[in-house]
């Protein structure tokens, strides 16, 4: 027994024993094969195909020809009106000027930034307002729609016309002392009302037009302007510079306690500037100032009361002016660039 299970495991090693080994001849006689095949392929040198410079077809046609070809949009105009060659050669005259004016002001620029090209002294601005107590009048479009709102009150108030009798026999219809009791009461009421006069808009302030006056414009908001000493600006608001180690937004209320004192309430609710206004200077202020120009951070601040105690020797003059007054105030380059900072007075109405 013992023997028949050798001779039959034996057998069958035999058998996968010869299997493995007519398969390896077999790779080893079709690598045989490929072998000479390969070596010659590696053998030989690799030719390239001739690579001519290609025929390069240059379309000379004009962006506006190719849109109408490829559109198939007819053409309302001749290429070949000479009225239409003098209009583009004026085109083409007014864009060169424009590029030549650029470069001339690009070149003005380095010249004048000199050694200090790229340096600029910081300093922070605070725009302080103060917000309006009365609510702004409505503009044309908001007042048709309030008197339309005030006919359809009228219509709802209006009492049902009775078209049958039957109706009006009817004990829910019939006359009640207590209803015209009501009735009696709010026809005085609308009496009362009607004979009510409201303050008037305009202050004493107003019709003088003293602009230092917080009393004035009670429906706009207004906004601190001060003349200040040795400043480019005619009228400003208040400034000052940046020192190292501080914030910029501690060195905007180093301007106000500077410049209006610390007697006052007022608040900056933002920790970053609103805006940025950046200018160059003349090469005479450049080396004083040893920086190509100036760079102001705006922030905004919001006034609460208390009394401005300004310093004479920074502020020369002060006054309190409407958005529609700053530009007769500020210098026009100044004026543009902070007006895009502060919101129109109609933006309260809805908040």
């Amino acid at each position: 027994m013992i023997s028949s299970i050798v001779k039959h495991t034996s057998n069958k090693n035999s058998v996968l024993y010869n299997s493995l080994i007519n398969s390896t001849q077999y790779q080893i006689r079709t690598y045989a094969k490929q072998a000479p095949a390969a070596a010659a392929a590696a053998t030989t040198p690799v030719v390239d195909e001739p690579r001519g410079p290609k025929e390069i077809i240059e379309d000379t046609r004009s962006n506006g020809v190719k849109l109408f070809e490829k559109f198939k949009i007819p053409r309302i105009f001749d290429h070949g009106d000479p009225k239409l060659k003098e209009f583009q050669h004026l085109m083409k005259c007014a864009n060169e000027r424009i590029q030549h004016k650029d470069a001339e002001k690009n070149q003005d620029n380095t010249n004048t930034a000199g050694a200090y090209q790229g340096k600029f002294r910081l300093t922070s601005s605070v725009i302080i307002e103060r917000f309006p107590s009365l609510v702004p009048l409505p503009n044309e479009y908001e007042q048709k729609y309030l008197d339309s709102c005030e006919r359809l009150e009228e219509l709802i108030r209006r009492e049902p016309i009775h078209m049958m009798s039957l109706v009006e026999d009817l004990p829910e219809m019939k006359e009640d002392d207590t209803k015209d009791q009501s009735n009696t009461q709010a026809d005085e009421l609308e009496e009362d009302f009607t004979n009510y006069t409201p303050e008037p808009r305009t202050t004493q302030d107003d019709i003088q037009q003293n602009t230092q006056s917080l009393n004035r414009h009670l429906d706009k908001s207004l906004y601190l302007i001060i003349q200040k000493a040795g400043s480019r600006y005619t009228w400003q608001f208040p400034s000052t510079n940046w020192v190292n180690g501080e914030s910029i937004k501690n060195t905007a209320e180093r301007a106000l306690r500077d410049s209006c004192g610390s007697s006052w309430k007022y608040w900056i609710p933002s920790q970053s500037p609103c805006g940025v206004f950046k200018y160059r200077v003349e090469s005479e202020l450049q080396d004083l100032l040893k920086a190509e120009g100036i760079k102001e951070f705006f922030f905004r601040s919001h006034y609460f009361g208390g009394d401005l105690k300004f310093n004479s020797k920074i502020v020369l003059d002060y006054k309190w002016v409407s958005k529609e007054e700053l530009k007769d105030y500020l210098d026009e380059e100044y004026y543009e660039s902070v007006v895009q900072f502060i919101y129109d007075d109609c933006y309260y109405g809805y908040i």
